[in-house]
This record gives structure tokens, C-alpha cells and sequence, in this order.
């Protein structure tokens, strides 16, 4: 998962820069993100319930496959819109390692120690954001954007025949019993999961609440490299510097943040986390040098690290493990549908008001979600934990 991570650390940020060197402009920016998350949410559900009918690890290697295909079509791209193609395949290998992730670490730990774990896990996945921006940025500037990404797909088939080898030779005895899948078992626990999203309960106010932040977020995101750049000229190697920088903060707060899960709750962390990175936007429209824009970074990854291991937390306490994936999948699937025009909305409030408006706009409708978020999001005391059929072992 280190490996699958550092891919993604590697681009994130150079992607709209490479739209940009194809000719995007700012909107198209915006639009290109817009578009590129349609695919995803067709398939998050398909991937997380997947996941619970084949097993969490052989649905991360099919994605890591479709990983690969991804950065390929990336590094062949001859226009914007060509690269438009490879979002598809990344939206695949996103629907089936995601939810198959998340569920795997759930199945496989006790409910009272689940926030460290999470957090845990996120240390380690999240060393890549040290030295993947960095390096993202020194490929792309000395050696051209498509080197970049015929790397970073190396890396994908590496992780991708790890995770293989883990199949067949460990296969983990918490994970569900594999199954054929049919449509038939698609349709069950689609009901199961729409009973669970209309019952009022935590599932259904962290689908009300994450919606509403994905959407506040989502607006600015994708152009914060842009405005760096466009703005106050910074170069690629100086934006992968302060990615990395995001990095080493997000590694050293991820297990703090976990543990304060456990020890105080979810909605704690949950809540602090959803100011730090409304604060993290604020100081980003207010400084102009480089140090500047590093403490609205580290902000940021510590908003990132408090609300991480508290979401996915909520979502294992508030689902059974029979439906752990698709209630990934579906959740995930459900912010994204609301956030889908965000970052294209975003590019216009850029054109129209001037590149600090989609940031003003995200700690706006960010904070509409901090009282909802306190009030609404306890664990409930009677939580569906299957504990019978799944032995964790941590």
C-alpha cells in the first residue's frame, strides 16, 4: 500500500500542472477534475462490494493492474483532453484498493483499538508523502512529465505483484469467505446498505456532514498547485517541496490523531481536524512566500490526519462486516456525487472573482459543518460490530 501511495503522492499535484503544459487552461482545470470523477462513483460501489465477495486482497491486485494502464495513458497523453482516458482506469484501481484498504485493517482489529490502528496504518502509507512530492517534482522539472509517470506505474506493477504473493501465501483469516458474485447478492446488500443510510443514525449524519465538507473542499484543492504557481511563480520543484513537507506532518500527527480517537472519540478528532484545514485555507490566501504557504501545508496535513482515522473509524463501528466494503464504496460514491461539479465551480469563482474566491468559498461552507459534525456523529452505544464471525487480531 506504501508503493500504491507514493504514486499517488508523486502526481497529485504535478497532474494539473501537466494539464496546464498541454494547454488547459484554469477552467479547463477545473472542468478536467469534474469530468474525471464521474467514473469513480460509478464504480466505488461495484469495488467495494467486490471486495466483500472476492476478498480484500485479490480486489487490490485486479486494482493495481488498472493502476498501471492509468499512468501509461498519462505518459502518452498528447493533449488534455487525451488524457482524459486515464482517470477511467485510475477510477478502477481507486474503486477496488480503497474500500478493500480500509475494510481489510476493520476486519482485522478490535473496535477499542481500531482509531490507532487507522492511524497507524496511515503512518506508514503516508511516509511516501515525504520524499513522493519531492520527487514527483524533481522527475517532472529535469527529466519531463511522461518519465514521471512511467515511474510512478513501475511502482504500481511492483505493488501489484506484492500484494498477489500475499494472497496466495498468507491469506488473512479474518477476511469474508470468498463467494461467487452475482447480482443477486449486489441487490442484497444494496438494500442492507440503504436501510442502514436511512436509519438516522451515525452512518447517516457522516454521509450529511463529509458531504458537505467534500464539497467545500473540493472547490479550491485541485487549483492550490495552480495558484502557487500561476500567482506567485513558485516552480514545480518548489510545489513538490511543500507537498513533502504535507508529508512529514501528516506522518508524524497520523498515530497521535489515531490515538485520540480512542482515548476521547471520533467526533473529537473529527471536529478538530475539520478547523485545521478551514484554518489551513485562510492562511493559505493571506501569506505570499514560501515558508508561508509551508505552515498552510502543515495545517492542512494535520487536519488530514485528525479526521482520516476518525471517518474511517466511524464508518466500521456503524456498519456490519459483511458490509464493510460497499459501505466504503457507497459512502465514498455519495460524497463524490455531491462534490462532483466542485472543482469546475471552483475554476469559475477563480475566473470571475479572482484566484482567492474557490479558497474563501471552502472555509465558508467548511464551517457549516463543524455543529452537525458535533452534535450528530457519536458512536452509537449498540453498534452492528459483527464480532462472532470475523477473529481480529489487533
Amino acid at each position: 500500500m506504501a508503493l500504491t501511495e507514493a504514486t499517488r503522492a508523486m502526481t497529485s499535484v504535478q497532474i494539473p500542472l501537466y494539464l496546464r503544459a498541454l494547454g488547459a487552461d484554469v477552467t479547463q482545470v477545473g472542468l478536467f477534475f469534474t469530468l474525471s470523477a464521474i467514473i469513480p462513483l460509478v464504480l466505488l460501489i461495484l469495488g467495494g462490494w467486490l471486495s466483500d465477495s472476492l476478498g480484500r486482497l485479490r480486489a487490490i491486485a485486479i486494482g493495481s493492474v488498472a493502476g498501471v494502464l492509468a499512468y501509461v495513458i498519462f505518459a502518452m497523453a498528447s493533449s488534455w483532453q487525451g488524457a482524459i482516458l486515464a482517470p477511467a482506469f485510475l477510477a478502477v484501481a481507486f474503486a477496488l484498493i480503497r474500500p478493500s484498504y480500509r475494510a481489510f485493517l476493520a476486519d482485522q482489529t478490535l473496535p477499542e483499538n481500531r482509531g490507532r490502528i487507522f492511524g497507524s496504518a496511515e503512518t506508514i502509507t503516508n511516509i511516501t508523502w515525504i520524499f513522493g512530492p519531492p520527487l514527483g517534482g524533481f522527475l517532472a522539472q529535469n527529466y519531463g512529465f511522461e518519465r514521471l509517470f512511467f515511474a510512478t506505474g513501475l511502482a504500481c506493477a511492483v505493488a501489484g505483484e506484492v500484494i498477489l504473493l500475499m494472497a496466495r501465501t498468507n491469506p488473512p483469516a479474518a477476511e469474508p469467505p470468498a463467494a461467487i458474485p452475482s447480482l443477486r447478492s449486489l441487490r442484497t446488500s444494496l438494500i442492507e446498505m440503504g436501510a442502514l443510510i436511512l436509519s438516522g443514525g451515525v452512518i447517516t449524519w457522516l454521509l450529511i456532514t463529509d458531504g458537505v465538507r467534500d464539497v467545500a473542499f473540493r472547490t479550491s484543492f485541485e487549483l492550490m498547485p495552480v495558484y502557487l504557481k500561476d500567482i506567485w511563480g513558485l516552480t514545480v520543484q518548489d510545489i513538490g517541496f511543500l507537498d513533502g513537507i504535507f508529508g512529514v506532518v501528516l506522518v508524524a500527527t497520523s498515530y497521535p490523531a489515531g490515538w485520540l480517537c480512542d482515548k476521547i472519540s471520533e467526533r473529537f478528532a473529527l471536529v478538530c481536524g475539520l478547523a485545521a484545514v478551514l484554518a489551513s485555507r485562510l492562511a493559505f490566501i493571506l501569506v505570499s512566500r514560501f515558508w508561508g504557504f509551508a505552515f498552510s501545508w502543515s495545517l492542512l496535513a494535520i487536519g488530514v490526519a485528525l479526521m482520516d482515522p476518525a471517518i474511517q473509524s466511524l464508518i466500521s463501528k456503524g456498519a456490519p462486516q459483511r458490509l464493510r466494503g460497499i459501505c466504503y464504496g457507497l459512502l465514498t460514491t455519495s460524497w463524490g456525487l455531491i462534490s462532483l461539479p466542485s472543482p469546475w465551480i471552483g475554476g469559475l469563482l477563480w475566473a470571475r472573482f479572482g484566484p482567492r474566491a474557490p479558497f474563501l468559498a471552502t472555509v465558508i461552507l467548511g464551517a457549516l459543518t463543524l455543529i452537525p459534525a458535533w452534535t450528530k456523529l457519536a458512536v452509537p452505544k449498540a453498534s452492528p460490530e459483527t464480532t462472532k464471525d470475523a477473529r481480529p487480531t489487533a
